[in-house]
């Protein structure tokens, strides 16, 4: 997207340029004097931010092994130049990477990074010179460290560890002061989440679901370890979002997820703000995406579930807002189709939630052929309500599409969330044969033509359907997926260590072979009654390649139907322009075949 450097003269984005993503600046005024300062040809940036008027970080792996390092470039010299501010590593010892902890808004040349240098799973505090580099450890001490947290000032103040499924949350008061132990926890149990401190550097905003089953938002003392007041709860769902403003030193609001994305202000002057912006934009999603320093300028983007977003500047003072260019200026909203969030009720009772894409056109009663996409994580994540360009795709060629988010998908609070632990290609996948169920039985779909497709547990879910209710569907789509639920354990990543025993408790014991091979549709290809299209990324750090090869195996030995697709330059989702575009092309013809 666009962004704003800090004083708002210029703007930044990311472009298609030699089939890779590179980024681009110009000025703000009339969007003129473009200049490419990056010329990458075989790798895609990530993201980026501004650190100053003068320099961007961003970062980018390499083919998809997430070693994602941190680099950045000079927006000013006639021929930029890369240079590394952090870099990674891939070796037998594990995948060494960097993640941003603050920007340091007010030190535009210094950034603040967690970066697992000395230990795959753990990671140290570092502060990096943008302009040069050079990595500076900032505390030495306290070790086994997955998360940190930092102040408005950039003072390291809490750190989190993990010891199997115990955790500590650590805290001091100020720079000078020894890190303590603020809270011991379960991570299966209620618990405080800290989200950022409050401008005061001594209150926290957290999430906290102590006593209930949603996440709500509350300050906390973290002197005395004491919840304070509730800010915001909502009955349905989770609230963990803050919208904040460090111009005015103050928060703003909260936002959150319900059916459609929804904001709650306490400031009586932005909720008119976006009050006269709503009705702007009528039945348009309206989302502040970047401002200037000052909070004067904003980078809008309104678009819904047809439109894919166009952005503007808009002007505080002036109240005004100037339309800057579209997302994707060859889609027509009006040619798109509708997303309508659905809830219908599992065999066993539970409430599940999701999303259907109906083909535009559809007639009244027409039952139209159904792709089921399933998300992947699985736990802690869902699906939302906007555009997503994939399920247009398969709508335009006629096709329905349902999301469903299963017991064991965050944001609905801890119960249903847990509701899904141990239950991978059972209970978790029931809830997405009930789907069909209810779209067969409101006459969207039709149930002699349903198609299964996923990636990561998505993929798991796909194998999962078609092994272990092979009538359900005509074909399926396994997109990085999970075939064998114990190779998942053996082969995860070295700096996944500290989350295993997390793991356990969600999905199962690894030693237990039997169950193992019972969730496993590795294990039961057998069944298969239909052709599987399977795609892989030959570099997937997280579901390596072996699930894909040993499924083809099988699959060739029992004389099933199926067609392959993996690339050597791809991890765990195709990234790269070219190779999406053949992934696109080999399903439009898949579907095209068989449903």
């Amino acid at each position: 997207g666009l962004q704003l450097s800090p004083s708002g003269k210029y703007l930044a984005t990311l472009a298609p340029i030699h089939g890779h993503r590179n980024i681009v600046v110009l000025e703000t005024d009339g969007l003129k004097n473009p200049k490419q300062l990056t010329g990458l040809t075989d790798q895609d940036i990530a993201g980026f931010f501004w650190a100053s008027d003068d320099v961007i970080v961003f970062t980018m792996d390499n083919d998809g092994q997430e070693d994602f390092g941190l680099y950045a470039v000079d927006r000013d010299r006639k021929r930029p130049r890369i240079r590394t501010l952090v870099e990674p590593k891939v070796s037998q010892a594990g995948i060494t990477f960097a993640t941003v902890v603050s920007t340091l808004p007010d030190d535009p040349d210094h950034i603040i990074v967690q970066w697992n240098k000395r230990r795959p799973g753990y990671f140290g505090l570092y502060k990096v010179n943008v302009r040069k580099g050079r990595p500076v450890l900032m505390t030495d001490k306290i070790s086994d460290v997955t998360n940190w947290l930092v102040d408005h000032d950039g003072v390291a103040r809490g750190a989190f560890t993990v010891d199997g499924l115990n955790a500590k949350f650590l805290y001091r008061s100020g720079e000078d002061e020894e890190f303590r132990t603020l809270r011991e926890f379960s991570m299966l149990d209620e618990t405080i989440s800290p989200l950022v401190f409050d401008f005061d550097n001594k209150t926290m905003y957290v999430a906290s679901n102590i006593g209930r089953d949603k996440n709500a938002v509350y300050t906390y003392d973290p002197e005395t370890d004491q919840l304070g007041d509730m800010i915001f709860s909502h009955d349905e769902v989770d609230v963990t979002g803050l919208i904040m403003s460090r111009e005015q030193k103050k928060l703003l609001g909260v936002a959150y997820f319900d059916d459609y994305p929804q904001r709650h202000f306490f400031d009586e002057t932005e909720r008119k703000i976006h009050e006269r912006l709503e009705a702007a934009f009528p039945g348009k999603n309206v989302n502040i995406v970047s401002a200037t320093k000052d909070e004067q300028l904003n980078i809008l983007l309104v678009g819904n579930d047809r439109d894919p977003g166009e952005y503007y500047l808009y002007d505080r003072q002036n109240g005004q807002a100037r339309f800057l260019v579209s997302r994707m200026s060859w889609i027509d909203p009006e040619q798109m189709s509708p997303m309508k969030p659905i809830e219908y009720a599992a065999r066993d009772g539970l409430t599940i939630r999701g999303y259907v894409t109906i083909p535009k056109g559809r007639e009244e009663g027409e039952s139209v052929p159904l792709i089921v996409n399933p998300h992947g994580g699985p736990y802690g994540v869902r699906d939302y309500w906007g555009f997503n360009s994939e399920h247009q795709f398969f709508a335009s060629r006629g096709y329905a599409v349902v999301q469903v988010n299963y017991r064991g998908s965050g944001g609905y609070g801890r119960e249903f969330e847990q509701a899904g632990y141990g239950k991978w290609g059972r209970e978790m996948q029931h809830d997405i044969s009930d789907a069909v169920a209810y779209l067969v039985d409101e006459g969207i779909a039709d149930p002699e033509r349903v198609c299964i497709y996923g990636g990561s547990y998505g993929g798991y879910a796909t194998m999962a359907g078609l092994t272990f209710t092979p009538e359900l569907y005509r074909c399926g789509i396994n997109y990085v997926g999970v075939t064998d639920v114990a190779l998942l354990f053996d082969s995860m990543p070295k700096h996944w260590e500290p989350l295993k025993e997390m793991m356990k408790a969600q999905i199962g014991d690894p030693e237990d072979e039997a169950f193992m091979e019972s969730i496993s549709p590795i294990a039961h290809v057998e069944n298969i009654d239909d052709p599987i299209l399977i795609v892989h990324g030959r570099k997937d750090p997280r579901v390596v390649i072996e699930h894909a090869e040993m499924l083809r195996k099988k699959m060739k030995r029992s004389e099933k139907q199926f067609e392959w697709l993996v690339k050597g330059n791809e991890g765990h989702g195709f990234r790269k322009e070219e190779n999406r575009l053949e992934l696109y092309r080999k399903m439009e013809s898949f579907l095209a075949a068989n449903l």
